[in-house]
């Protein structure tokens, strides 16, 4: 009988996952923190590791047991997994590679002077990688822990797909890391969440027996929103610490114990440290955070305290607004109805809503514009509402229909602005010449016959790879 690159991948995986054998070969390239604090917890589950790196100081030094980083735990873990035989170093990279069952990719992406990321040791890895991976015919499954947009982990996988030649399954993960430096041994044992971006189920196999001693869930996706989730969280890390220390300056200026605002202020865990607002989706408005954050940054101002995350935020989601407004106007549609007119669901409150900013730009270049909202009653509206309603929208009862079904046959953009606006949005008329921009995220696009935008997601255009993952995840 033949042997098969992939029925030696199939016996590599036997033997790995299989009964009697409870751990396998793991090469960790790149020995800076994230690789060296893996392959300290990882040879403590039991696995072989062999760590690769081209400085010969920090192989030496682990070859002898010592660890090249400072990190708590680690030396000791170092030690441990080199005098039990579980342990070793090398600048031998494809001898490394050849010897293992999977590859865990940690070398660096620093920045380069315009502020991009500096691939060149990640393609150099890669490179090698795919050379041995063709060359010996065995499927060795590729862990790329080292961050990187998602551009770059395309651009690494095409050349592995290239080198390979379809002799066997591209088996690439991102597998992005969530360690704090100096409590990185307790993140590695305790994670946040374990992500997992496959190619196929070659690697996808793979991932689930990596640790046997950590019990949490293992989140299965695609390699660009894996890649992507390590940038929002470092970007979010970052807002989190600027927010604080702005909000800081304010408490100092007011006289204010800033540490009680924020404690009284983190105790709120349904909307402040939540998911709440969270989702990408529609811009904020409302008569509250316009206005407020318009007030705190104009006392700033007016006693020259700089903040200047919290004075660009109202900057930020008129930026949004215009992106949405120049998306339908790309599409040269004339006859748009809306879906939902006030800030949010269940309210008539149309203050500084986006929709009508949106609906006053769109009339503004010569689109028909028509409007359902269950909730709003023009005769009702008084005061301020009716004020701000009026004056962006002065023929607004004219714009307004009773009959959402009538509104999806009248026209041939639709945008969907309140996701309780209407019971079922898939029993809809929706026609094949039909655009619809879905901007809350609707669960489904069954039923909708035309081409679906959404805001910042995906709609009905790529339901085939949406498949692909769905069923990547009933395979892992």
């Amino acid at each position: 009988m033949q042997t098969t690159p992939q029925l030696i991948y199939a016996i590599n995986y036997m033997c790995i996952c299989g009964v009697g054998v409870m751990s396998y070969v793991i090469s960790i390239i790149g020995l800076g923190y994230v690789g060296v604090t893996s392959m300290a917890c990882l040879s403590k589950m039991g696995h072989k590791i062999i760590g690769v790196d081209v400085n010969e100081d920090k192989v030496a030094l682990i070859s002898r047991g010592k660890s090249p980083i400072e990190e708590p735990q680690v030396p000791e873990l170092i030690e441990q997994g080199v005098k039990n035989g579980q342990l070793t170093a090398t600048m031998d990279a494809a001898a490394a590679i050849r010897e293992s069952d999977a590859i865990f990719v940690c070398v660096g992406t620093p920045s380069l002077a315009n502020g991009d990321v500096n691939t060149t040791y990640l393609d150099q890895v890669m490179k090698k990688i795919a050379i041995v991976r063709r060359e010996t015919g065995r499927c060795i499954p590729v862990f790329v822990r080292s961050t990187a947009l998602p551009t770059v982990h395309q651009s690494l996988i095409e050349l592995l797909e290239n080198e390979l030649r379809d002799s066997q399954p591209t088996a690439y993960c991102v597998h992005p890391e969530f360690l704090r430096e100096g409590q990185a041994v307790y993140d590695f044992y305790n994670p946040p969440k374990t992500v997992y971006g496959c190619t196929d189920e070659a690697v996808a196999k793979i991932a689930t027996c990596l640790y046997p001693e950590i019990d949490d869930e293992d989140i299965m996706t695609d390699p660009m929103t894996a890649a992507l989730v390590k940038y929002a969280d470092n970007c979010f890390h970052a807002v989190k610490v600027t927010f604080g220390n702005e909000i800081g300056q304010v408490a100092k200026a007011f006289g204010v114990d800033s540490r009680e605002v924020m404690d009284i202020f983190c105790k709120d865990t349904k909307l402040n440290i939540s998911s709440k607002y969270l989702m990408p989706g529609m811009p904020f408005g409302g008569s509250c955070l316009p206005k407020d954050l318009r007030g705190i940054a104009s006392w700033a101002r007016r006693n020259a305290i700089s903040l200047p995350m919290l004075e660009n935020v109202n900057h930020s989601n008129a930026q949004q607004i215009e992106q949405i407004t120049g998306n339908i106007l790309k599409t040269g549609k004339m006859r748009i109805g809306l879906i939902g007119l006030a800030f949010k669901d269940d309210t008539d409150d149309l203050r500084e809503s986006p929709m009508v900013a949106i609906a006053e730009q769109l009339m503004g270049k010569g689109r028909d514009v028509q409007i359902y909202d269950p909730i709003l009653n023009t005769e009702r509206l008084i005061g301020a509402n009716q004020n701000f309603a009026l004056s962006a929208l002065p023929h607004l009862a004219r714009m307004m229909v009773e009959d959402c079904q009538q509104l999806v046959k009248d026209n041939d953009l639709i945008i969907i602005a309140q996701q309780r606006a209407v019971k079922d949005f898939n029993a809809l008329p929706w026609h094949t010449e039909q655009t619809v921009f879905d901007l809350v995220g609707l669960s489904n696009y069954d039923g909708m016959a035309g081409v679906v935008e959404g805001l910042y997601w995906n709609g009905n255009m790529d339901e085939d790879w949406q498949l692909a993952v769905r069923q990547l995840k009933r395979s892992a």
